[in-house]
């Protein structure tokens, strides 16, 4: 059974595979994989929790939901909000945050901006790890920076996240 975040998610038919979108997660406990795209500045993270079986995946834009200028946003635009939105849909399928364990991608440096401020990609690694520590999620394996795009791909059978750049290269976590 999937729980979706903000309405249905597509189904890769020829991988099937659940679709996750920007601003957006989904939650499973079946053995079906979750994808996203287009992580720029942007992180895309998976937590799994192997007692349970059950797995999600967020893809997130920014690191907080309080510093946006509008209410009219969804949850899972936000680290914050977005995390908060998936740990409940989680734990609504059996997943406990606390024996979970999380694996994530993305925070590139898309454009380089003058000036000392840190990055978006810097601001959403620092807001996602103070949010897994809040909830009492380890981050297992991460792949973060440079000046590269990535899509990520969470298998829940192999604990696997598979990270494909746009320069090519792939890893996997």
């Amino acid at each position: 059974m999937t729980d979706p975040a903000d309405g249905p998610h597509r189904h890769d038919p020829t991988e099937g595979a659940i679709l996750v979108g920007i601003a957006d997660f989904a939650v499973t406990d079946e053995t079906v994989s979750l994808k996203t795209s287009g992580l720029g500045s942007c992180i895309g993270v998976a937590i799994h929790d192997e007692f349970a079986g059950v797995s999600g995946l967020l893809h997130f834009m920014l690191p907080s939901a309080t510093a946006a200028n509008s209410r009219h946003h969804p949850m899972a635009k936000f680290a914050d909000s977005g995390l908060s939105s998936m740990l409940s849909a989680f734990r609504n399928l059996g997943g406990e945050p606390s024996r979970a364990w999380a694996k994530s991608a993305g925070a590139a440096t898309m454009v380089d901006f003058d000036g000392g401020d840190r990055t978006i990609g810097e601001r959403n690694v620092d807001a996602l790890c103070r949010e897994l520590e809040d909830n009492g999620v380890t981050l297992a394996a991460t792949d973060f920076g440079g000046q590269y795009g990535r899509s990520i791909e969470f298998d829940p059978e192999t604990a696997s996240l598979i990270v494909k750049r746009a320069d090519g290269v792939e890893r996997v976590l």
